[in-house]
């Protein structure tokens, strides 16, 4: 009964109500309200404060929702450690990532579920912030993500270094250049990652030191594939990295042009898991997938 509540419970609080709770289990509203109440009779505190909005966890809600995640966290990795020691090799994985990485995810993961068929994998694709919040509040066991910030418990096991560049379509102007300079491209129009990008902090320092103001786009998008999209529709100039443009420069779809500009600030893609966590066995062996294809791949990186 305990896992079933803790699975209920757990989906309660993400939602924020038990009607949304109730659509993403497929279970009656009604059943899973039942499971809260015998758990509040049987604790004898309420765990929810019920709220015109939704509803709210209590203290007692709050100290409950810790032990619970702790616990369904720990029994999967135990499975997955039994079916580890009888050569299994089964499990499941959460792993979040930022948009810019899908590229290279959609590869090595391929590559993954060739090895390892009976591991099933969860992504979740999100801004960089909410790719690092996902990791410290346990909600993922691995991450990929932009330039995280130093001294959040994240322990970052490989990164990769990439640098910024004009990303232009077939038969721009830009297209045969050996490198352009930054104010040119603004010359012809920027396609630009929105604040909600860990770019754009990049773009916008550049901005300053080159061209002077406040940043200037002629679209601002918090989608890459949108970005994409629209320089390969001739909208203009992007600021990318090589690893968001991957498949389209392997297909000459896009062109990118290195920046002629020194200094220009790295873009780091790192591998992160929480600071003092023990890894699941598939988890475990995810790691050590990605890292392998991060070496792999030849661009700069440590860990």
């Amino acid at each position: 009964m305990f896992s079933r509540f803790a699975v209920y419970f757990d989906e309660v609080v993400r939602s924020g109500s038990i009607r949304k709770a109730s659509e993403r289990l497929h279970i009656s509203p009604s059943a899973i309200d039942r499971h809260m109440l015998l758990m509040e009779e049987k604790l004898g505190v309420r765990l929810f404060e019920r709220m015109p909005q939704g509803l709210r966890l209590t203290a007692a809600g709050e100290v409950l929702i810790t032990y619970v995640r702790r616990w369904r966290r720990e029994l999967g990795h135990a499975m997955a450690q039994i079916d580890d020691l009888t050569g299994l090799r089964r499990g499941e994985v959460t792993m979040a990532i930022a948009e810019g990485a899908i590229d290279f995810v959609a590869t090595a993961l391929t590559r993954f579920r060739e090895d390892y068929p009976g591991i099933d994998l969860n992504v979740v694709v999100a801004g960089a912030q909410a790719v690092g919040d996902s990791v410290t509040e346990g909600q993922v066991e691995l991450a990929l993500t932009f330039n995280p910030p130093e001294g959040h418990g994240f322990r970052v096991e490989r990164t990769m270094v990439y640098q910024l560049g004009a990303v232009v379509a077939q038969g721009h102007p830009l297209a045969q250049r050996s490198e352009v300079g930054f104010a040119e491209c603004a010359e012809h129009g920027l396609v630009l990652p929105d604040e909600s990008l860990s770019y754009r902090g990049v773009i916008d320092n550049l901005w300053s030191r080159t061209v002077g103001g406040r940043t200037r786009a002629a679209i601002n998008a918090n989608s890459i594939g949108l970005l994409k999209a629209l320089v390969q529709g001739g909208r203009g100039v992007g600021l990318l990295t090589k690893l968001d443009v991957t498949a389209e420069l392997a297909e000459g779809k896009l062109i990118f042009v290195p920046l002629a500009e020194s200094n220009i600030p790295l873009s780091v893609l790192s591998l992160i898991s929480a600071s003092g966590r023990t890894l699941s066995v598939p988890a475990s062996l995810l790691l050590n997938h990605l890292a392998q294809v991060m070496r792999e791949s030849g661009v700069g990186g440590v860990g």
